[in-house]
């Protein structure tokens, strides 16, 4: 095949040093790629996303990703472990991503998933939450966490893929566009998505009972095209997730619902941690600004300043948003 005959391709999965591709012919067919793809990756683990647009070039006996073309957003996260310097791609672009959670098994954690919420909010990617198995937990609690996210400007989706509950609600939600299904292991990601499309039939697991999570089914991600539009990519669950590039600075900008509210603080500069005349934390008495999304805020503040430096202030007691509040 001639680069003429497939100048681009879309990436459907990524493996170690080879990928899956659509071609616009639609067949699919996998590639490695050039060395100088891989050198060219900077802080990048892996250089080439899921929903990346490759130029291809063909040898005697492979096809060959030559060159990544530009991308209109990335989705990404800091590495672990030892990689934690290193920026791992999870999709690209994308029209939205969905912050899959449980309302119970595992029960929902504000902290885990307003961390993704940032990471969005930087890339300038829209997301939504999508609260999964709300038959096991409490009315009063699924209305606490759709309130949490109100003056935030956050779509909140209530579901339950066994049940049935909220899924025409969320197919009218990706119908058409490219859309991340991301979230923390064990939260029914595999089963919501089977009910989506079931021509999907993805693997799915229990969660562990005895580790209070999920047990991993996806080991990479995967781009999905659906029948009447758009595409689904399903990514592996993670137990942390941590923004990459981020300064600490700039932090503020992504919980929407404080910019106004950060006016009223005595000081400019306030870290909104224990300066007097601080109007964050005020507003948060009053009831204007949930104590959840505070507390996620001075976490993942804490964490960006022992980055990227700065006072690395410890985040105060305070309670989770999980099932109680």
């Amino acid at each position: 095949m001639s680069e003429a005959e497939a100048p681009s391709a879309l990436v459907l999965r990524v493996d170690a040093r080879q990928c899956e591709l659509r071609l616009a012919d639609g067949s699919v067919h996998a590639a490695s790629w050039r060395s100088r793809v891989f050198d060219r990756r900077g802080d990048d683990r892996v250089p080439i996303a899921v929903g990346d647009r490759v130029l291809l070039e063909s040898g005697a006996d492979d096809l060959a990703v030559a060159e990544v073309l530009p991308r209109r957003n990335l989705f990404c996260r800091r590495g672990s472990g030892e990689d934690q310097d290193e920026r791992q791609l999870l999709a690209a672009n994308v029209d939205q991503v969905l912050v899959v959670s449980s309302l119970a098994e595992p029960p929902f954690s504000s902290i885990a998933a307003d961390r993704i919420l940032v990471a969005c909010s930087f890339a300038g990617i829209p997301a939504r939450v999508v609260l999964n198995k709300v038959d096991l937990g409490q009315p009063e609690q699924l209305a606490a966490i759709r309130a949490s996210y109100a003056a935030a400007g956050i779509p909140v989706h209530a579901t339950s893929a066994l049940r049935g509950d909220g899924m025409d609600d969320l197919r009218s939600a990706i119908a058409g566009r490219t859309s991340v299904f991301y979230g923390l292991s064990g939260v029914g990601k595999s089963t919501l998505l089977n009910a989506l499309a079931p021509g999907l039939r993805l693997a799915t697991r229990e969660s562990s009972a005895a580790l209070g999570s999920g047990r991993h089914t996806t080991s990479n991600s995967q781009l999905y095209l659906l029948p009447g539009g758009g595409a689904i990519i399903d990514t592996p669950g993670v137990r942390k997730f941590r923004p990459y590039g981020l300064p600490p600075s700039e932090l503020p900008l992504h919980f929407p619902e404080m910019v106004a509210v950060e006016a009223r603080c005595r000081f400019a500069d306030c870290s909104h941690r224990t300066e007097p005349g601080c109007g964050l934390r005020q507003a948060v008495i009053e009831g204007r600004v949930p104590e959840s999304r505070l507390r996620s805020y001075l976490e993942i503040l804490a964490e960006l300043e022992g980055i990227h430096g700065g006072t690395g202030g410890e985040t105060p007691p305070g309670p989770d948003h999980k099932t109680r509040r």
